[in-house]
């Protein structure tokens, strides 16, 4: 039976749902690894069969990852596994030359029915030469991008980087230095002045929107949502939770994020993406 040398690119947030699936532990030699500048590292240094990208609920900058590493590898296979399944991203998938789209918890006959279309490939391919890609960039869903934003100012760092860092510890006066190097003071009275609301309020609104999209998953654990969003204690989390949007986390589990009625407070955090 052929081993597959894989690359697997971990971009979960939930412990609960990253753990290999057996089929492809059984086929696979694989070299895990996380972030950007890893995935680029590996592949320049491994000669990989396989690429697997690995995510609970795919954002634009995991999903522009995967795309830009098909554009420069097109040759070697991408298998997609996801908690979130959609058509809009099944299909997006597709159309970015995806060899398949799997979602988790993985039937074993599905995982295995990838693994055997893979060796009929690899066998068919042994004859050919490997050709540049063709394909042409296809937009990301709605669901899973981030809402474009018109008018950009000096506050638009911060904005930025609550996106791209909100899991981690974030501090009003390192953003105040971020954005021109306000001072502090100035930093906190502009952006109460320009979007109604203040930035740690911003920071946590941001964060409780994302944790309700993560919640959406019927097997989630409310702990692993309160660290993956940045919250240390999830007792904590709970409350600003129920604060914000009138239920309790674990009344949430499984629920749609339509279906979620939040507060003025959670609504008013996206009123920075459309400033003007």
């Amino acid at each position: 039976m052929e081993q597959f040398h894989t690359l697997w690119i971990d971009t979960s947030l939930s412990v609960k749902e990253a753990e290999l699936p057996p089929a492809f532990r059984e086929r696979c030699e694989t070299t895990y690894c996380r972030g950007t500048r890893k995935v680029w590292e590996s592949l320049k240094r491994g000669a990989f069969d396989l690429i697997c990208f690995d995510f609970d609920f795919p954002d634009r900058t995991s999903l522009r990852l995967l795309r830009e590493t098909k554009g420069a590898y097109a040759s070697i296979p991408v298998v997609m596994l996801t908690l979130q399944h959609s058509e809009a991203l099944a299909i997006w998938a597709f159309r970015s030359k995806v060899w398949d789209y799997l979602v988790k918890p993985i039937p074993k006959h599905e995982a295995e029915r990838c693994l055997a279309g893979l060796e009929r490939a690899f066998e068919a391919r042994r004859v050919q030469t490997a050709r540049a890609s063709t394909m042409e960039p296809d937009k990301i869903p709605d669901e899973v991008s981030f809402k474009p934003r018109t008018g950009d100012d000096s506050l638009a760092p911060a904005l930025y980087y609550v996106e791209a860092h909100f899991r981690s510890r974030v501090r009003s006066e390192e953003m105040a230095a971020l954005c021109n190097k306000m001072s502090p003071f100035r930093f906190s009275r502009l952006f109460k002045e320009k979007f109604g609301l203040t930035f740690r309020d911003h920071l946590i609104g941001y964060r409780i929107k994302e944790a309700c999209r993560l919640l959406e998953n019927p097997s989630v654990c409310v702990a692993d949502v309160a660290f993956a969003v940045g919250f240390t204690d999830p007792s904590y989390f709970a409350r600003v939770f129920k604060q914000r949007t009138g239920k309790a986390p674990s009344e949430l589990v499984g629920q749609p994020l339509a279906d979620i009625r939040l507060t003025r407070e959670l609504i008013a955090e996206a009123l920075p993406h459309a400033a003007s």
